[in-house]
């Protein structure tokens, strides 16, 4: 079992303890239980949140965070479109061991973060794949590269500390830091089209075909495959930066 599984179960199952031990206390101080609903913003987009405040000590959260951004990017010597789509869905639990504003959070994520890029070289662009440079043919079938990437696995444990007032009725503030610990991202790269090496004008093939240029042309592929995941590594720990406004009914 890989090093992030364990942690992440480990976090998790932290977290469902705590809840237990929230509805221990809530028993004994029901009275100041309390609902509160905020807007979010930060790295993880824009999102809405259902807040239980159950005691001085622990509330817990249900929150959503939904974004799209488009932007052109260059990665490993190739231009792409890309755009970017941000999804999660957490529950979270709030440790105030204190009795103030600040607070611990654990808890688990959905998440379906992804990075979507394409590339086309109709023979004016040249694209540094694997060892190699290749450009695409002027005709009816350019070179064509397709890149996704998946920033982690479906399911992401989370870590935080943050400030926020947590009164029993009224007006809500909060800003929070944390990790979620999303998983090594995955990338598929996805490729059609004429080509020809860079150098060479002779050697224009489908790089789908079976010629020893379109082989030489996917274990290219592999090796910018392998780029990819290198250069994205970091993203196996997405930073949270979060700051929220809302009310306690």
């Amino acid at each position: 079992m890989s090093t992030y599984k364990i942690r992440s179960k480990s976090v998790i199952a932290a977290s469902c303890l705590a809840i237990c031990c929230s509805f221990t206390a809530a028993a004994e101080d029901s009275n100041s239980a309390g609902v509160g609903l905020s807007v979010k913003v930060g790295t993880l987009g824009p999102g809405l949140e259902l807040d239980y405040r159950v005691n001085d000590y622990f509330n817990f959260r249900l929150q959503g965070n939904s974004f799209s951004y488009d932007d052109d990017f260059e990665e490993d010597g190739i231009d792409y479109n890309g755009e970017l789509d941000l999804s999660n869905y957490g529950i979270l639990l709030d440790v105030r061991p204190f009795g103030g504003t600040f607070r611990f959070t654990g808890g688990a994520y959905s998440n379906s973060n992804e990075l979507r890029g394409s590339a086309t070289s109709d023979g004016s662009e040249i694209f540094e794949i694997g060892d190699q440079e290749y450009r695409g043919s002027s005709g009816d079938k350019p070179l064509a590269l397709e890149a996704s990437v998946a920033l982690g696995s479906g399911t992401a444990g989370y870590f935080g500390l943050g400030w926020g007032n947590s009164d029993p009725t009224g007006w809500m503030f909060s800003f929070e830091l944390g990790v979620l610990f999303s998983g090594t991202p995955e990338v598929e790269l996805n490729y059609s089209g004429t080509a020809e090496r860079v150098g060479d004008p002779n050697s224009s093939f489908d790089v789908t075909g079976d010629s020893a240029e379109a082989q030489l042309f996917r274990a290219e592929i592999n090796k910018e495959k392998a780029n990819l995941e290198e250069d994205i590594s970091d993203f196996e720990y997405y930073p949270v930066i979060a700051l929220g406004i809302g009310y306690r009914f």
